[in-house]
């Protein structure tokens, strides 16, 4: 087992210190799901005693990240298609009336320029073969922008929690460079909306931006079985 980003943060107490480095890990795919995790092996990378290691272990089987099997040991949690469908469905809902908020808003210079800066860098690793885990983050940080410009970041946060097994869903499109373009260009063409106050449309972009999920399982299941709960 390999594990990246093991160095503690001073602030950390060991709990979350071995909370963090699964989560990032498994959020990440570096830790592939499906994937076994010892707890004596992780234990000893990570040079911590067995007793918060079970503790930040819970906290992860909670939040559907892990799965803890009788005589088996703990494994990272399948992405579950009923989770990604739940996520979306959130998601949709919450970003439509954020967008709708934009198109009322009589002052959106800022809230555009922040955006435009996000998808120029957004271009940058698409024109120059850039780091996908990257562009994957800004565009988490792209609809992140939006919630934070209307003081909605609470519910954002909410978001990503419930959205553990699509994010992993959307990062393994990512890594496999099928949809980005796509993706940057759905980007840009919501900043056009926002810009242009054209509400009639942001419903359907948004159905186009985010439900495409069907095929995308429908293809990684096939490509990657083990990686999918079975229905």
């Amino acid at each position: 087992m390999r594990l990246q980003g093991v160095s503690k943060n001073s602030k950390e107490n060991t709990r979350q210190y071995i909370y963090r480095v699964l989560r990032e890990n498994i959020m990440s795919l570096n830790l592939k799901p499906g994937e076994s995790i010892g707890e004596i092996e992780l234990s000893k990378i990570l040079n911590v005693s067995r007793t918060p290691l079970r503790e930040a272990i819970v906290q992860l089987v909670e939040e559907k990240l892990l799965q803890v099997f009788p005589q088996k040991g703990s494994f990272v949690s399948k992405i579950d298609y009923d989770l990604v469908e739940e996520a979306i469905f959130v998601r949709e809902t919450c970003e439509e009336r954020i967008l709708k908020m934009a198109m009322c808003d009589k002052n959106v210079n800022d809230l555009v320029m922040k955006l435009e800066k996000n998808i120029e860098y957004q271009k940058i690793i698409l024109n120059f073969d850039g780091d996908l885990h990257e562009f994957f983050t800004l565009d988490n940080e792209f609809h992140y922008i939006l919630f934070e410009h209307y003081n909605k970041k609470n519910s954002w946060k909410a978001i990503k929690r419930l959205s553990t097994h699509y994010d992993r869903l959307r990062l393994l499109d990512a890594l496999e460079k099928t949809n980005i373009e796509a993706t940057l260009n759905q980007h840009i063409k919501i900043v056009e909306l926002i810009k242009n106050k054209d509400d009639k449309n942001v419903d359907t972009l948004i159905e186009k931006h985010l439900l495409n999920y069907k095929d995308v399982i429908k293809k990684y299941e096939a490509k990657y079985p083990e990686y999918f709960c079975s229905k």
